[in-house]
């Protein structure tokens, strides 16, 4: 029932359960909202203005009762659209709710976000807004091809930016990362210092990989599906390693779309492929 959803019903539960296991890890630690803590409101400081003008609202927004209502919400939404997302109505609203909520976690914290919180928000809003619209396909189209053509862009900047660094270039960058304390694996390091050969050709594979993605949509049907299983192996295989797990269902989240426009234009190169073999027969 899952795989055969509507591809943004599936899409907005993908990106449900990330958000919703995101709050639920938020609300674990509510002790880091306490005043001084690591996540302890910052609206004052990213804020002065605001703050200047409204101290005691500032000080009641950059409270930890304040933090731990927002991800609370957040998770409320995350699991109502995770378990209704079939239902229009609740699929928007929610959609709406986790934008706005992921507005105001950044507004309480600018710290702990990447890019797999960019992405989320963009299924967010993409979902909110195509929802409003009254024709049901038209909805699912414009919102299908938003997120192919946001992923797309995501790969290719991520690309281009690694493109461009010596790092990258020298083949040295997963050694470099994987041997660090934060992103790094024990497991993995040793057999990649043994083997430097292995982590250039991860380096340059991923390069080659986010770089050439827009191939995705004119390679044939079989190589195209490929390549999209590919990277979600290696949002998998990141999440493992690295530990960046938030970024699989952020990217998992817009592989529904991916997968609907490379359909539709399978389907609408048919009649063309058929139209220009026609004189072919008739000649034979």
């Amino acid at each position: 029932m899952f795989l055969s959803a509507p591809p943004e019903v599936t899409a907005r539960r993908v990106a449900s359960l990330g958000t919703l296991v995101s709050a639920l890890e938020m609300l674990s630690r509510h002790r880091t909202f306490e005043d001084g803590e690591l996540l302890s409101g910052q609206l004052a400081s990213t804020r002065p203005r605001f703050a200047k003008r409204f101290p005691r609202l500032t000080r009641a927004l950059s409270s930890k009762k304040a933090a731990v209502a927002l991800y609370g919400v957040q998770a409320g939404a995350s699991a109502a659209t995770l378990i209704w997302a079939h239902r229009r109505g609740v699929r928007a609203v929610g959609s709406a709710v986790l934008a706005a909520t992921g507005v105001a976690g950044r507004e309480y914290t600018p710290f702990g976000r990447d890019g797999a919180d960019q992405l989320q928000q963009v299924v967010n809003v993409v979902l909110a807004s195509t929802g409003t619209l009254k024709d049901d396909e038209k909805a699912r189209d414009l919102a299908m091809r938003a997120l192919a053509l946001e992923t797309t862009l995501a790969y290719v900047a991520s690309g281009v930016v690694k493109l461009v660094s010596p790092v990258w270039l020298s083949g040295e960058a997963f050694s470099g990362v994987i041997r660090t304390q934060n992103y790094g694996d024990p497991r993995v390091f040793p057999l990649v210092h043994t083997y430097p050969v292995l982590g250039k050709l991860v380096t340059w594979t991923t390069v080659a990989a986010e770089v050439g993605f827009p191939l995705v949509f004119v390679l044939p049907k079989p190589a195209a599906t490929a390549y999209l299983g590919s990277m979600t192996l290696f949002h998998l295989g990141i999440g493992q390693l690295m530990g960046l797990n938030r970024f699989v269902p952020a990217f998992g989240a817009t592989h529904p779309a991916l997968l609907y426009v490379l359909r539709r234009n399978e389907k609408r190169a048919a009649p063309v492929e058929k139209a220009a073999a026609a004189p072919a027969l008739a000649a034979a």
